[in-house]
């Protein structure tokens, strides 16, 4: 069974990426910086595009908020541009790390995060919630309500109302703005030192220490203001995180509980600072607010949902180094979850008779949990049984015909079975419902295929590939379609419109790429 999502991004992407363009910096982080110094001056440069071209992990705190009646920061950052960028930014973020892309784990996380949302003020748009596979302890939020979260952070969490107390910290960054406040706050800061920033970042892909260097320089007599403003910006998310924790049923105890584990970790392991902690600075002070805040709110000691505990699971099966690591780790965990996980690992192992004995017996327990009928289902096709597969998916698609990982996987192995016909039909009703991803995209190109519609195949990895931040692979593709033998006039004039969007993204990267190329000499 596959554990990953099997139509998820392969090695081809990045060795085709690496081969095209430049290795300092991807494109489109450099488009992102010459919209934020028209935009959001030096203090949004250095939140959203710092850790995406100098630190190791790339991935740290971004916020944002709305300016209140009369705040001039409505001048610097419309609803608009922010949605512009936060799409810009998922597009390097796609490139730059790698996300999980099983729609199982994706699912779980975006229905805990909008269950959140929907007891927060402020919120005006959808948000969109994504895990990074990475093992450290980090979470942060983007323009347009791009909340990301490492696989890390998770595991690290000792219940759900944990893992929901950072989600909804997060939250409050977006619904506060603290990107536009401290835009804003930075106004009267100088040029020449949003020009050292922006060198450092330029110059990181090369070397990080040199670009650390350069920052430290910039922002020498300015650190302890950006400190405070920081400590605001985190009093506040903590103040009203706690609300939308507390609204949405948690255990308000939850978050000083990950404050405290993160304090821990920070004494025993000095060297190594978890990632959280450099962008969400923890101090006593905090934890003892935090702490006080919740003994304000009713505790709920209602335990963690089935789907957290098994989600948990499945992510460390897929972190796990080898199968035999994961199998040794929950061969003696006798709960649901450990047993499931034990099944995981014994399937991707390739033991399946054991993992089929091990599943089974979870759902005569438990027939109602969609994971088991999932993990099942994905084993009987991994093992060749396409109609066990068939059947399973299509009993619970019809206790749950919006579910992403049972939509998806049906639609693959329809495919598998060569009914790519209803495949088709099975995935267009679906995308008519659900939001468009990379990882549909690429089902959507492969099943197009497989009917016959090479056009619409053509189209739909384009879309694939520039969501994905491979703009030129996307206009290659566009190409494809035109040339292909009886194309509509529909779909060529179609067509030719979403070139040219295109081909500007493209004219702008590659200025881009030819501004760096005379900084680098200059130095």
């Amino acid at each position: 069974m596959r554990v990953l999502y099997q139509c998820g991004k392969n090695k081809y992407n990045r060795n085709f990426q690496r081969a095209l363009l430049p290795q300092q910096i991807p494109y489109s982080d450099i488009i992102l910086i010459f919209i934020m110094l028209r935009y959001l001056h030096f203090f949004f440069l250095l939140g959203l595009l710092l850790p995406l071209v100098i630190m190791p992990q790339r991935s740290h705190a971004l916020y944002d908020q709305l300016p209140e009646m009369g705040d001039s920061t409505g001048n610097i950052l419309s609803p608009e541009e922010e949605l512009r960028i936060g799409a810009e930014f998922m597009r390097s973020i796609r490139h730059t790390l790698n996300l999980v892309d099983d729609p199982e784990i994706n699912e779980y996380l975006q229905d805990l995060g909008t269950r959140l949302v929907s007891h927060s003020d402020g919120a005006t748009r959808p948000f969109t919630f994504f895990i990074i596979q990475d093992s450290r302890i980090n979470a942060f939020a983007a323009p347009g309500g791009y909340i990301g979260i490492n696989s890390g952070l998770i595991l690290n969490t000792a219940n759900e109302s944990e893992l929901a107390a950072v989600l909804a910290h997060e939250i409050a960054h977006v619904t506060q703005r603290h990107l536009a406040r401290a835009s804003e706050a930075a106004s009267n800061m100088n040029l020449p030192m949003a020009a050292a920033i922006l060198a450092a970042m330029i110059l990181g892909g090369q070397d990080p220490e040199l670009a650390q260097a350069a920052i430290t320089a910039a922002m020498a007599g300015s650190t302890q203001r950006m400190i405070n403003f920081t400590r605001l910006n985190e009093q506040e998310a903590d103040r009203v995180g706690m609300q939308i924790l507390t609204q949405a049923g948690f255990d308000p105890n939850g978050m000083p509980a990950f404050f405290k584990k993160l304090m821990a970790a920070n004494r025993i392991y000095k060297n190594v600072l978890p990632d959280f902690l450099k962008t969400h600075p923890v101090t006593l002070s905090r934890i003892s607010d935090s702490t006080n805040r919740a003994a304000r709110y009713e505790s709920r000691h209602q335990g963690d949902s089935t789907r957290y505990q098994l989600i948990r699971s499945k992510i460390r099966v897929m972190l796990g180094k080898n199968p035999d690591q994961a199998i040794q780790y929950f061969a003696n965990k006798n709960s649901d979850a450990g047993k499931y996980g034990y099944a995981l690992a014994l399937s991707r192992k390739g033991e399946n008779r054991e993992a089929r004995q091990q599943l089974l017996g979870l759902i005569k327990k438990q027939p109602g949990v969609i994971a088991y009928q999932y993990a099942l289902a994905q084993l009987e096709a991994d093992t060749g049984n396409l109609k066990k597969a068939l059947a399973i998916y299509e009993h619970n698609l019809q206790l749950y015909p919006l579910s992403s990982p049972l939509t998806m996987q049906y639609v693959f192995t329809l495919l598998q079975s060569g009914d790519a016909a209803k495949a088709r039909k099975v995935l267009h009703r679906y995308m008519n419902a659900k939001p468009e991803t990379p990882a549909i995209y690429r089902l959507l190109a492969q099943t197009e295929k497989k009917a016959g519609f090479p056009v619409a195949s053509f189209r739909a990895m384009a879309e694939y590939y520039f969501l994905e931040g491979l703009t030129l692979e996307a206009i290659r593709q566009l190409r494809k379609a035109l040339e292909t033998t009886a194309i509509s006039r529909y779909d060529s004039a179609s067509i030719d419109a979403r070139m040219k969007q295109f081909e500007e993204h493209a004219a702008l990267e590659a200025a881009s790429q030819e501004q760096h190329k005379q900084d680098t000499k200059r130095k």
